[in-house]
């Protein structure tokens, strides 16, 4: 069975009996080492970046510009239900899952 750095460094940090291991390790091996560790940190941060991206608040303005309409609009859809803005440090905000839900209603986040 032969495994890279990342394999191993990961197998050993799971168990905390594993030997001490001396190793001599090419620098290709090294660079490689750090690719591996960028991508497995990757794909773990991302999902949760993107959900706190969903989770963002945003401005009257800012939701007129993503919306394509003016702020009476936004303002009017405020009034009438579509929208439900918060207070965030007394300024009002809207959500931007909610924002982005108008704007493709099948997507169901």
């Amino acid at each position: 069975m032969k495994l890279n750095l990342f394999d191993l460094l990961q197998a050993s940090a799971l168990d905390p009996d594993s030997p001490n291991i001396l190793l001599n390790v090419r620098l290709s091996d090294l660079h490689q080492l750090v690719v591996d560790t960028i991508e497995a940190t990757r794909e773990r941060l991302l999902p949760l970046y993107m959900e706190a991206e969903q989770d963002k608040s945003i401005t009257k303005k800012e939701v007129a510009e993503r919306l394509g309409v003016c702020e009476t609009t936004v303002y009017n859809m405020t009034k009438d239900g579509r929208l439900h803005p918060f207070k965030v440090n007394g300024s009002t905000r809207y959500s931007l899952r909610e924002v982005n839900s108008i704007i493709n209603p099948s997507n169901d986040d």
